[in-house]
């Protein structure tokens, strides 16, 4: 069988309909339903049955999806390796990663990196974990960094960078000054202003509410962790956002959030698209931030080597 035989089989098992998919592939609906009886024919196993004016996978084909999958993955990347060695390594990566950890991480990562790598052209796009997940299974973004997704996501690969923990930021008359870490429920009586659902760091925090057994106050949910600042710096309430956001005042007081005792902390990923090949040099920048990121946070917060991460599922 070849790559064309696999691409057909996965094309019809995500359209379910032999008709759609034909028209996909660019060819006769004839031509299609000849080379899926081929593959079954040269597996010895049913691999679709009707339902209705749709077709399914049959328990067989399920557990031959996620291997076809597989192979037609590693095709692309030595389709990919190969375009990388042709090209002398020049090329364009689209990245895309929420607001704070462009802010914290890129600037000086990104000078370095390019001096290293002239040829290869990268653009930035800011958003949210989910929302950038979306642009990674329709190919607008080539990967993405931002919080881990606390689930895995389907046909999306993952390699972790870092790890995280939250900060409570408020004026002195709401989160007084004291130890380095204040407890979640010392201060969830108070008005809470929180990152809104767009960022995957606030299903962190909702679980580490629902653990600890007490509901926030929550009077903003922002899309920006400036936003936040501004309204705690107002004497709004307290701000919860992941460590890698600085609080811009000295007139606010910044925490560690713990929950039991133990620092709330959450990982860091890079992650595309198993179907979309990742280029080499795509490979060689996620190597590199992590190195980055890691050697940051060992010399701004030394309680990521310390500490576990807390679970929170």
């Amino acid at each position: 069988m070849d790559i064309r035989t696999y691409t057909a089989f996965v094309t019809v098992a995500e359209l379910r309909n032999v008709t759609r998919a034909a028209e996909r592939l660019h060819q006769t609906q004839s031509a299609l339903s000849r080379q899926i009886k081929a593959l079954e024919a040269h597996l010895g196993v049913p691999l679709f049955e009707k339902v209705g004016r749709n077709i399914r996978l049959t328990p067989q084909g399920e557990a031959l999806h996620t291997r076809v999958n597989g192979v037609l993955a590693a095709e692309r990347n030595v389709h990919a390796l190969a375009e990388d060695i042709a090209r002398g390594s020049s090329g364009l990566l689209r990245v895309g990663a929420c607001s704070q950890l462009i802010e914290r991480y890129m600037p000086t990562f990104l000078c370095d990196w390019q001096r290293q790598n002239p040829g290869i052209e990268i653009r930035l796009e800011d958003g949210g974990g989910p929302e950038l997940a979306g642009k990674l299974r329709d190919g607008a973004l080539h990967l993405t960094v931002s919080a881990a997704p606390q689930m895995p996501v389907e046909a999306l690969e993952q390699v972790p960078l870092g790890t995280l923990g939250f900060l409570a930021v408020g004026t002195p008359d709401l989160l007084p000054e004291g130890p380095a870490t204040v407890e979640l429920t010392a201060f969830l009586d108070q008005p809470i202003l929180t990152l809104n659902r767009k960022h995957a760091s606030r299903e962190v925090f909702d679980a580490a509410c629902r653990i600890s057994g007490a509901a926030p106050r929550i009077v903003l949910e922002s899309y920006s962790p400036h936003t936040l600042f501004a309204m705690a710096e107002g004497g709004v309430g307290i701000a919860v956002v992941p460590s890698s956001a600085r609080a811009p005042s000295d007139r606010l007081v910044s925490r560690a959030i713990a929950l039991r005792g133990t620092p709330v902390r959450f990982g860091i990923c890079a992650m595309w698209n198993l179907r979309q090949a990742l280029p080499g040099y795509g490979h060689r920048f996620i190597e590199a931030l992590g190195a980055h990121i890691r050697a940051d946070q060992a010399r701004d917060d030394p309680g990521t080597a310390r500490y576990g991460r807390l679970q929170v599922v």
